[in-house]
């Protein structure tokens, strides 16, 4: 009877019993951890083999607090700044446009811009943010009333906490 079954015919049994039962092992007690390395939120981490190098020595103080150490750790969603900038522009745009038509007061105004500028926390820390501040001073010049300066709108996001 054990002469029947080849090697070939064996070895093929054994492989797949042990997919199957490794499969069933992730699934049944891994099925969180398989899910979020699917989508894209969480990165299959492999030790360095030996290779160590300085910074590797010591743990830093916010790894050892479990706290990330960038933002695309923090945030785990990406973030697309660019687009971001674009539709704070078209606000901020109709915002002046609005304030000017409804004549609004000028701290009133700086409130309502201090209020779209705190939607958009990623342009805050981004290098774009000098660049939607002199946006602002642009749009603003058209409307006397509303003039800002450009320490005047950098104010305004570090308003926002």
């Amino acid at each position: 009877m054990l002469n029947s079954i080849s090697w070939n015919s064996y070895l093929v049994a054994v492989v797949t019993l042990l997919v199957l039962w490794y499969l069933y092992t992730g699934f049944r007690y891994y099925y969180s951890e398989i899910k979020q390395i699917l989508s894209g939120r969480k990165k299959i981490g492999f030790p360095s083999l030996g290779k160590k190098t300085k910074n590797d020595s010591l743990p830093s103080s916010d790894q050892e607090d479990g706290k990330p150490t960038n933002l695309n750790e923090a945030f785990q969603e990406s973030f697309a700044t660019l687009d971001e900038v674009k539709e704070l522009s078209a606000r901020l745009t109709g915002a002046v446009s609005e304030s000017a038509e409804l004549g609004r007061p000028k701290q009133e105004f700086n409130n309502y811009i201090r209020l779209i500028l705190s939607e958009y926390p990623y342009v805050k820390i981004s290098s774009l943010r000098s660049n939607v501040n002199n946006f602002l001073v642009y749009e603003t010049k058209k409307h006397p009333e509303l003039l800002l300066t450009s320490n005047e709108a950098d104010k305004l996001w570090e308003e926002n906490n």
